[in-house]
């Protein structure tokens, strides 16, 4: 049987619907992993604070502001503090030896952090933070700022 005009069409327009679906589902196979949201759980962390500009008298920074992970929607708050001018405490890390723990009861999709340093009566604050790094689970995530720059480091997440 010889194939006709109509017949070698159908295997033609099949042949390209099947083509065009797996270089769809390629493409969607392609995206990085960091841009798919991570399960959320008991995380385990430690945060550094670097100001290389600080020059009191201990040469460390005074923290304020906030570092979080989020999923665009939610977030959970690894670390907070008011600025409190003067009295806003020295934290070259937290916690200050070890690890801490938080849980997040979300997807996590970004580490965020969005940190001032007080420099009351010296000169204007410093922004040691300011933005977010794509998640990908355990490692380390630097959030850079004109003036510095502040390290989560995760160990783990359950």
């Amino acid at each position: 049987m010889r194939p006709t005009f109509m017949g070698r069409l159908a295997v033609l327009a099949s042949t390209a619907f099947v083509l065009a679906g797996m270089v769809s589902t390629g493409s969607a196979q392609a995206q990085p992993a960091a841009q798919a949201p991570h399960p959320g759980g008991l995380i385990t962390y430690s945060i550094e604070f670097s100001n290389p500009q600080e020059k009191d008298d201990n040469d460390l920074p005074e923290p304020y502001g906030q570092v979080l992970v989020q999923d665009g929607l939610r977030h959970t708050t690894l670390w907070e503090h008011p600025d409190l001018d003067i009295n806003t405490p020295t934290l070259p890390r937290y916690p200050e030896f070890g690890v801490t723990h938080r849980y997040a009861d979300h997807l996590i999709s970004e580490v965020c952090a969005y940190v001032g340093e007080d420099d009351t009566g010296i000169n204007a604050d410093d922004v040691l933070a300011n933005g977010c790094e794509p998640f990908h689970g355990p490692g380390v995530y630097t959030i850079p700022g004109p003036d510095g720059e502040v390290t989560v480091a995760v160990y783990y997440i359950s």
